[in-house]
């Protein structure tokens, strides 16, 4: 799989395009990180957690799930965040213009991942709201292991996604690319 580490970044603003998906365990900053490329490209941004789960936590289904990716993607220009299942994965990825991937250590999302809980668990994040953060022992390790994204890497192995996968190793590498716009 040919994906591009930051350091291989040369000219890239001029190269991102106007479908721009950011993918990455939970808690790795992908809302954030949305939220700023967002302002930077004027682009609108579409956040999964707030498609997928209605009030309460509530999943809305794999096939109501597909068809908003599907939706989403027909337009011309998006951002893309957060959990893609794997029916949508390999389509939206060969619609977009680049694959921003925030690949960082298990640790560090684990770690986030409770910041984020003591945040949230009384006041909702914003596009979750009336779903206050639950705490999981089973949902940390499943983060510190980076099981969630299994599927990706194994679809990374199969399908080259070519030069439009750019993997960030670091939160400070992310934030050199948002730098760079």
């Amino acid at each position: 799989c040919h994906l591009l580490s930051v350091g291989g970044l040369q000219n890239m603003e001029s190269k991102i395009g106007n479908k721009i998906v950011i993918l990455g365990v939970s808690a790795s900053g992908k809302t954030s990180f949305a939220r700023k490329l967002g302002e930077k490209t004027g682009l609108p941004v579409t956040y999964m957690d707030e498609v997928m789960w209605r009030p309460g936590w509530k999943y809305i289904g794999d096939e109501e799930t597909t068809a908003q990716i599907e939706k989403i993607s027909k337009g011309d220009s998006w951002i893309i965040e957060g959990f893609i299942d794997k029916n949508s994965q390999q389509a939206l990825f060969e619609k977009a213009d680049k694959l921003l991937y925030l690949d960082y250590p298990g640790w560090l999302s684990a770690w986030r991942y409770i910041l984020r809980w003591l945040k949230h668990r009384k006041n909702p994040r914003p596009e979750l709201p009336d779903s206050p953060e639950k705490f999981s022992f089973e949902f940390l390790l499943r983060v510190y292991k980076k099981k969630e994204v299994y599927r990706l890497e194994k679809l990374f192995k199969v399908v080259d996604f070519g030069a439009k996968t750019v993997r960030f190793k670091s939160p400070m590498e992310a934030e050199q690319f948002l730098k760079s716009l």
